[in-house]
């Protein structure tokens, strides 16, 4: 009944730049109708993969994320979540694709394309080619969640993203943990040389954002500097500003 009454509704949570102090792009996050036990991304998705419906329903959401990105005129990067299942299913319709995203008035530079869901790859050169036609179409990629799931070093070293976003795990707290302080480091300098932007996820307190800020992470995504909202900020909050 969802999937036919395409109800689900798109909301966007901010991604703060450190190097320019603004906001850098917004993330595409869905949720299903408020008064279902599927009103939860998790829950959502779980029931679509456990009855077959996992691309037709990340198809759908992106579709509707696209579209009211669109009629917002938010004039910032879209990190899209797409599954690595899809990617593979839809490698063939690349080309509608990004016929249907500009002709919804977005620039194909400014969609990411940000691998979601903790999915085993068995083949991995097969996933890399399926990656590549929708870069070599104008798309950027992003890895979610680095160090849960599939999103391991071995994947960032073979497909190269764009942008690897670290799990919240590593990032909260870690202004009281040298461990992850030293974890987070080293991630910084393989980033630089990968050439890959860092996401830190999951950024509530301003001890772990000055922590980031100093560290030299790219950028920033949490409660803290805005949550996903339907009609989300446009501007940073003045307690983050008097951060940067």
């Amino acid at each position: 009944r969802i999937l036919e009454g395409h109800a689900v509704t798109p909301v966007f949570q901010p991604i703060l730049a450190f190097g320019t102090g603004e906001i850098l792009a917004y993330e595409g996050l869905i949720r299903g109708p408020v008064d279902s036990s599927l009103h939860t991304p998790t829950k959502l998705f779980e029931a679509a993969a456990h009855a077959g419906f996992l691309t037709e329903l990340n198809m759908l959401c992106a579709r509707k994320v696209v579209r009211q990105f669109a009629r917002l005129g938010l004039r910032r990067q879209l990190f899209l979540n797409v599954t690595p299942q899809t990617v593979l299913e839809v490698k063939d319709d690349v080309h509608r694709i990004a016929r249907f995203i500009r002709d919804c008035g977005i620039d194909l530079a400014q969609v990411t394309i940000e691998l979601t869901e903790n999915q085993f790859i068995s083949d991995r050169s097969i996933f890399r080619d399926a990656l590549m036609l929708f870069r070599g179409a104008g798309f950027r990629v992003a890895l979610d969640d680095l160090g849960e799931g599939f999103s391991s070093l071995r994947l960032w070293s073979e497909l190269r993203p764009d942008f690897v976003k670290i799990d919240m795990h590593f990032v909260q707290g870690v202004s009281e943990d040298r461990v992850k302080f030293h974890f987070l480091h080293s991630l910084q300098q393989i980033a630089e040389g990968c050439g890959s932007a860092l996401v830190a996820e999951g950024v509530e307190t301003e001890a772990d954002f000055c922590i980031l800020r100093d560290l030299g992470i790219h950028n920033a995504q949490g409660f803290l500097i805005g949550r996903a909202a339907a009609d989300p900020v446009s501007a940073l909050p003045a307690g983050v500003n008097r951060l940067l």
